[in-house]
């Protein structure tokens, strides 16, 4: 079993710095809610979260995991996409976990045309020294297309505004989870 090397706990792990003083965080998909937990649970109180999610009965599942901390999240129902529709401010934190719904139908996942449009949201929101972190999911059909596509739109993003980083198992499966984590540096 994988303790320090699974995908997301090592990101989880690398953004812990970075959440203590998050002051507005976004949950671009929210799905059953363990990002949103992890995210309310290491930001200040006084913080914001917006937890996106187009799915009813995932915004439920995040919203019950989530009760303890309900007072600072803003459970939206909408489109990563539309996020500037809700969200105003600057972002210090964003998390992206791609795919589909866990214990759900695989029919339904997240895109490559609502992502990018979503991701180029928060990358123009994020202040300086800001993170957004995207794990992708590239083990079933519009996984590895999304996967695709968003890596090479990362590659492009300036070197002198964003510094992009990619942890992948190198042993693994090409199929296998793996994430990548931007900051925004002017």
């Amino acid at each position: 079993m994988q303790t320090v090397s699974k995908v997301i706990n090592l990101i989880q792990q690398a953004i812990l710095p970075a959440l203590k003083g998050a002051k507005i965080v976004v949950d671009a998909t929210a799905g059953n809610g363990n990002d949103t937990l992890f995210l309310a649970q290491h930001t200040p109180d006084d913080a914001k979260i917006y937890a996106f999610d187009v799915q009813t009965e995932a915004l439920q599942q995040t919203r019950q995991l989530t009760a303890d901390f309900s007072a600072k999240i803003e459970y939206v129902l909408r489109s990563h996409a539309e996020l500037d529709a809700v969200v105003a401010e600057n972002i210090d934190m964003a998390m992206f976990n791609l795919g589909y719904l866990p214990g759900q139908e695989h029919e339904l996942t997240t895109v490559w045309e609502s992502t990018q449009i979503a991701v180029t949201k928060v990358l123009r929101k994020l202040v300086v020294q800001g993170i957004c972190v995207i794990v992708a999911y590239p083990g079933h059909a519009a996984g590895k297309e999304e996967a695709m596509q968003l890596e090479a739109y990362l590659q492009r993003l300036s070197k002198r505004e964003y510094t992009v980083g990619c942890y992948r198992l190198l042993n693994h499966a090409a199929t296998a989870p793996y994430a990548f984590v931007i900051e925004k540096t002017r």
